[in-house]
């Protein structure tokens, strides 16, 4: 039996598993079915599959609930009065002037017991940073998406300001680039570098929304793609070893300065899966890498599994890396970037369009072409602002000189996405329900199905090992 079944059967029955206990399912009626299932493993090798997709589905209900026991006893206090303190653990956001929001964890009550989980806060503007130890009290309300609970506008102290000395560093970054770029040129700059989308004007990302970039400025796996592609270039003359341990801990300074979120966590798996393979002469299958990118993410949070961001980021992975190879043998594998880029780029929007509809009920028509013609330019827009938030950093006074590239460049693409979101024709309103969702996701697979099929007719040979050239594809999200 191949190996990639047998890690696609157990990685997509975690999946399977956490996703069963969304609907109710409990481990107490399932345990007895993994120990004989293993039972007759040690006789009968051709179960193996069925042991192997049997124990990860326990493995995902066993971790659901020990999930909900914590979100449960955050519950407990819904309702009530609480005067809890907590570290801000995200970049807090303002929808708008009247609000600041940002989430809290490592929650403790008065007399000093951890409260598992986080909340959100929605308080009136205040200046707090990711770090700051606060000391909130309200009443507990619940919570909308992943959010167990939430505070609105709650009584705040900043208990202490004390942060790291790497969460120092970020500030005086987000700073130094505030100083050598005006508005919005520095917030645009800032969600390109490391995800920070919270900072930017509320007109622009629904800008970005509207012609489907709102993936440039989020914690995506895009950010993560040019800075390992960048590293590799640079360091694999010095050794393939030195290459790969400085984009792993590329990787990690990444997570640590731009937030653990779902869709950057996700990225990251697959960025170290994709690095290790590339390293020991290895490929994955796009669909085994696909689940275990989802099953380990989902582990370290099950509540990825309602989360958009994490939805939006798999479904994107998908369409990149099984419906794009199969569109490009059909195709007769294309060389020019441009065409692979677009292609990419259209699979990607093919697969999130019908989640996107169910959801927001807005279809971005422009999407592909704005991404066409910005995607390019988005290396470069980093490489300038990464610059210019140096030069304010260390030389304020002469930061001036060193921006110059970057509004050009930031500029231009600003100026681009303003005039596709001006055009009548940019989005239209299209709402659709979650049959018709579900029956779109069965034809696209029907349609991908039948393509692969063809191929393989025809002796084209789908060129799905995008991972190797080199990882771009792999951890491209939208």
């Amino acid at each position: 039996m191949r190996r990639t079944t047998l890690i696609s059967s157990f990685f997509g029955s975690i999946i399977a598993g956490l996703a069963l206990a969304d609907f109710g399912v409990s481990m107490s009626t399932w345990f007895l079915l993994p120990i004989l299932v293993l039972a007759v493993l040690s006789w009968r090798s051709r179960f193996l599959v069925i042991g192997l997709a049997v124990l990860g589905a326990a493995i995902g209900l066993l971790r659901h609930d020990a999930y909900m026991a914590q979100q449960y006893d955050l519950q407990h206090y819904i309702g009530q009065k609480v005067a809890w303190q907590g570290i801000i653990t995200d970049d807090p956001s303002g929808g708008n002037a009247k609000y600041t929001s940002f989430k809290l964890g490592e929650l403790r009550d008065a007399e000093g017991r951890h409260i598992p989980g986080e909340i959100t806060i929605f308080s009136y503007p205040v200046r707090v940073q990711r770090g700051f130890l606060m000391a909130v009290s309200g009443t507990l309300k619940p919570g909308y998406g992943t959010a167990a609970a939430e505070l609105g506008y709650p009584k705040l102290t900043v208990i202490a300001a004390d942060q790291s000395w790497l969460e120092l560093r970020r500030q005086s970054f987000f700073a130094g680039m505030k100083t050598a770029l005006p508005e919005p040129l520095a917030s645009f700059g800032l969600g390109l570098l490391v995800g920070v989308r919270a900072l930017i004007p509320k007109d622009l990302q629904t800008q970005l929304t509207l012609v489907g970039l709102s993936h440039l400025v989020a914690v995506s796996g895009y950010n993560l793609t040019i800075l390992i592609v960048a590293a590799q270039r640079l360091l694999e003359r010095l050794g393939r070893g030195i290459a790969l341990m400085s984009s792993l801990w590329l990787i990690f300074g990444f997570l640590v300065v731009a937030g653990a979120s779902a869709s950057i966590v996700r990225a990251s798996v697959v960025a170290v899966l994709a690095l290790f393979a590339n390293y020991y002469g290895r490929r994955f299958e796009a669909v085994a890498l696909i689940l275990v990118a989802g099953a380990v993410t989902a582990l370290l949070n099950p509540g990825y599994l309602t989360d958009l961001g994490w939805l939006l980021s798999f479904l994107a992975f998908f369409g990149i890396m099984v419906l794009a190879p199969a569109v490009e043998a059909r195709l007769g594998n294309p060389k020019p970037i441009l065409v692979k880029l677009f292609i990419e780029s259209f699979a990607a929007q093919i697969m999130t369009v019908p989640l996107i509809l169910f959801i927001f009920g807005q279809f971005s028509i422009v999407s592909p072409l704005s991404n066409l013609l910005v995607l390019p330019l988005v290396p470069l827009a980093m490489l300038v602002s990464f610059a210019a938030g140096l030069a304010g950093m260390f030389i304020p006074a002469f930061c001036g000189w060193f921006a110059w590239p970057a509004q050009l460049v930031l500029g231009f693409i600003l100026a681009l996405v303003d005039w596709l979101a001006r055009m009548p024709w940019a989005s239209r309103p299209l709402s659709i329900d979650a049959q018709t969702m579900v029956g779109m996701y069965v034809l696209i697979l029907a349609g991908l199905i039948a393509m692969t099929r063809r191929n393989k007719r025809a002796g084209a040979i789908v060129l799905n090992d995008h991972l190797l050239e080199p990882v771009r594809s792999a951890i491209t999200t939208v």
